[in-house]
């Protein structure tokens, strides 16, 4: 789904930007003869691709919005002759299911309406007949880009020995009169602002949306790698320095930064063109530039994240199996310490239902997990300790596929009352503990005896 929505912003982005290459190939400074022309997309899809795991490495650091990036798509068009290229255009984005709010990984329902990205930096790859030229930067800071089918294009004039990060003015021409093509996009920077109440109105229930509080400054995403980075292809270039002692931006001003070409003349400034819709009404879109339709309920019921239900849910599985089987006891494991154990044993073996949360769930903040297996051990030795096998599932609603297998291997101590279990989840790759009571020993004891 993910991929064929990224193939669908990218293709009627390229169609727009088939558009404006007629404008890429006639720039309104002096005419030049055209030596090289190209374009093409460069997609971006399942970024980050934890929201968690994000915001764990960068702790402080991390932006207090930011959403997933279903898919961003490139559209880019360049005409080039022999000492500048005018390139050409079109951004798009949709989000994905997930958004980090305020330290938290939020469901997009429950997370602050109207994302707009107000500034991105990317970085490509530059290729030319499949070979490795160098990275290029296309930037733009500022700008109020909702989710498709918003777009936002722009243009600008750049010389050769400007384009590109790592490479001379000679191999970019080289690369762009062969049929230059941008791939690998890696955020370098990215922004977003909403319309979002303050922390503590998100609590009430009847708070209602507000309109963008323009005091606050936009959520910036930025790595911790600390770069020089050059030329950027934008509506206002710039030069970026990362102080290394404080990690702090020092920007100087496109003026102070524009080289001169080979004729001595400055290199004009580039055009804008911007396309952002802000209402999407009239196509029968929604604010955040979504089709509204019946598959909208669908979508809001699955990004309702909470574990309570299932959990309760499981929980009362154990319970009657309890009843059932006549053994009970507590179960833990490295991800979902907090967990139940039920079932039936006998002295050549028995089967248990395992049932575990972590303390997110209990909370009813992020970072919820749930974990359900069903654990097998039989006496294959002659002995006390049995060998173990458990089957399930854990839940985690922020992993993009939400549900993942569960499987165990250890062993169970079988000591008649007790049954001890301790294994590991060879899957998710942490240990697991048991403890369990079997009420009905004295009963199975004795029905082994008369067999």
């Amino acid at each position: 789904m993910r991929r064929a929505l990224a193939l669908s912003v990218a293709a009627v982005l390229l169609l727009l930007g088939g558009a404006r290459a007629a404008g890429a190939q006639q720039p309104e400074t002096a005419p030049a003869e055209v030596r090289g022309q190209g374009g093409g997309v460069a997609a971006l899809t399942d970024w980050p691709v934890s929201l968690s795991g994000l915001l764990d490495e960068m702790g402080r650091r991390a932006p207090y919005l930011l959403p997933k990036i279903d898919s961003l798509a490139l559209d880019y068009r360049y005409a080039a002759d022999d000492s500048t290229s005018q390139w050409s255009f079109v951004l798009g984005w949709e989000p994905g299911g997930r958004v980090l709010y305020e330290g938290e990984v939020l469901p997009r329902r429950r997370a602050p309406s109207n994302l707009r990205m107000v500034n991105v930096e990317l970085r490509a790859e530059v290729r030319a007949n499949g070979r490795y030229v160098g990275d290029m930067i296309v930037a733009v800071d500022s700008m109020a880009l909702a989710p498709y089918p918003s777009i936002y294009s722009f243009e600008v004039r750049v010389g050769h020995e400007r384009l590109l990060l790592d490479a001379s003015g000679t191999a970019a021409r080289r690369a762009l009169l062969d049929g230059a093509t941008l791939t690998n996009l890696v955020v370098e920077r990215m922004g977003f602002v909403s319309d979002a109440p303050s922390t503590s109105d998100r609590s009430r229930p009847d708070t209602r949306e507000r309109r963008p509080d323009a005091r606050r400054a936009p959520s910036i995403y930025a790595p911790s790698t600390r770069i020089f980075i050059g030329w950027r292809v934008a509506p206002r270039p710039y030069y970026v320095d990362v102080d290394d002692r404080d990690g702090t931006r020092t920007v100087r001003p496109r003026r102070e930064t524009l080289g001169r070409g080979a004729t001595g003349e400055e290199s004009p400034g580039p055009r804008t063109a911007d396309r952002s819709t802000s209402d999407g009404d009239e196509d029968g879109t929604d604010r955040r530039g979504r089709r509204a339709g019946p598959d909208d309920d669908d979508e809001e019921d699955e990004d309702d994240t909470s574990l309570r239900l299932p959990a309760l849910g499981a929980a009362a599985a154990v319970g009657l199996v309890a009843v059932a089987g006549g053994t009970v006891g507590l179960y833990g494991r490295g991800d979902t310490p907090i967990g139940l154990a039920a079932g039936y044993t006998r002295p050549e073996g028995g089967i248990q239902l395992h049932a575990a949360v972590n303390g997110a769930v209990l909370e009813g903040d992020s970072g919820q997990k749930l974990t359900v297996k069903a654990l097998g051990f039989y006496d294959v030795f002659a002995s006390r300790v049995q060998p173990a096998v458990g089957l399930g599932v854990q839940v985690d609603p922020d992993r993009e596929g939400d549900v993942e297998p569960s499987v165990s291997l250890g062993l169970a101590a079988n000591l008649g009352r007790v049954v001890i279990f301790g294994g590991v989840d060879v899957v998710q790759e942490t240990p697991e503990v048991g403890l369990a009571y079997n009420f009905r020993y004295g009963r199975s004891r004795a029905d082994g005896e008369e067999q």
